[in-house]
């Protein structure tokens, strides 16, 4: 936990057993709220790119093994001997594993965004003791 966590932590903690919080650490409250929204915005921005980033990824995946398909009916309704057959199906394999590889760099350079920490709550008080 980071010292200014633990700092704020301790603030409550010592406000609350003085006798409330005071006017100044409300502020302080609000200010950290309106941080917390900030944070929160630019966390929600960073994911819709992830998620926009990651989409195209995958969406160039499908186009490139579509035409890879496309390539080899071309190919194979050209194809008059075994061998023009085979060199169809190897050059499809091929474009495949090439799609694939291309796939699995681009979403090793993704960067998934983290999420922002969420903040300490502030400590109950002692329950006190039942009146007779």
């Amino acid at each position: 936990m980071s010292a200014t966590k633990k700092f704020l932590a301790t603030a409550l903690i010592a406000g609350s057993l003085v006798g409330g919080i005071s006017s100044a650490s409300a502020v302080d409250t609000k200010d950290a709220a309106i941080a917390r929204a900030q944070t929160h915005a630019t966390y929600q921005a960073q994911m819709d790119s992830y998620i926009a980033s990651h989409r195209a990824i995958i969406d160039a995946r499908r186009a490139a093994n579509a035409k890879a398909l496309a390539d080899f009916q071309a190919a194979l309704a050209a194809a008059t001997t075994d061998a023009q057959v085979k060199a169809a199906k190897d050059a499809r394999k091929a474009a495949a594993v090439a799609a694939e590889a291309t796939l699995n760099a681009a979403k090793a350079a993704l960067v998934k965004p983290t999420k922002p920490v969420k903040p300490v709550k502030a400590a109950k008080p002692a329950p006190t003791t039942p009146k007779a």
